[in-house]
């Protein structure tokens, strides 16, 4: 009877230590650490993303990927486009009112003389610039309002135009050869070239800050913003 009941305690015991045994086995495989490739590509990640953001400029025409980098879309400020088409209206107003004062002054003709005629002269001219200004101002607010830049993972998206129908152009950032800028006359021009010969080309009057939108492309594509 003792034998017996020594065998049975020991049949017992060899079971708890065969589930002790599995229950171990699976805590370390449900706690193995990640592989090392995984390691390496989140350090990758870290390193280039501050060499990105460290080194922006260094003249190596190479492309950084920054993996997990927001989509950042490039527009100009609505509050200042606000002022713009208010400016372009006020200048309606502005220049209606003067022509009306033009017409009173020079009519009836049979008082015209020679210092009610320079005054309407005056009042016309005054009405005329005023009428420019708001052509140009709502010209350059349809044109702010339409004009952007999207900078996602996989390149450069271009809407620039003055409607809501402009044709969108992409370029890849592996396929931006170059970004350059120059000063033209009553404005700066800014071009990226593409390594297919295309270029996209905006200015100062697309954009309230064009130069940091040059400089934010070409950082993403880690090249240098280049003058000339």
């Amino acid at each position: 009877m003792d034998d017996q009941a020594a065998r049975q305690k020991r049949e017992v015991l060899g079971s708890g230590h065969d589930d002790v045994e599995r229950c171990t086995t699976v805590y370390q495989q449900a706690c193995l650490p990640c592989r090392r490739s995984d390691a390496i590509v989140e350090e990758g990640f870290v390193y280039e993303a501050q060499e990105q953001i460290l080194v922006p400029g260094t003249g190596v025409s190479q492309h950084v990927h920054l993996l997990g980098a927001r989509p950042t879309l490039l527009r100009n400020n609505r509050v200042l486009i606000f002022l713009t088409y208010f400016g372009s209206i006020a200048s309606l107003i502005i220049s209606l009112s003067m022509a009306f004062v033009a017409l009173t002054t020079i009519f009836p003709l049979s008082a015209m003389n020679l210092d009610k005629f320079a005054a309407g002269a005056l009042w016309v001219l005054g009405a005329w610039l005023m009428a420019m200004s708001q052509v140009f101002l709502w010209r350059q607010g349809k044109l702010m309002a339409h004009c952007s830049v999207l900078l996602d993972s996989y390149g450069a998206h271009f809407k620039l135009g003055n409607t809501n129908g402009a044709k969108e152009v992409f370029m890849p950032w592996n396929g931006i050869a170059a970004v350059h800028y120059k000063r033209v006359p009553d404005a700066q021009k800014f071009t990226v070239l593409g390594t297919d010969t295309s270029m996209v080309t905006f200015t100062s009057h697309a954009f309230y800050r064009p130069k940091r939108v040059a400089r934010l492309i070409a950082e993403r594509a880690g090249l240098p913003l280049v003058r000339g």
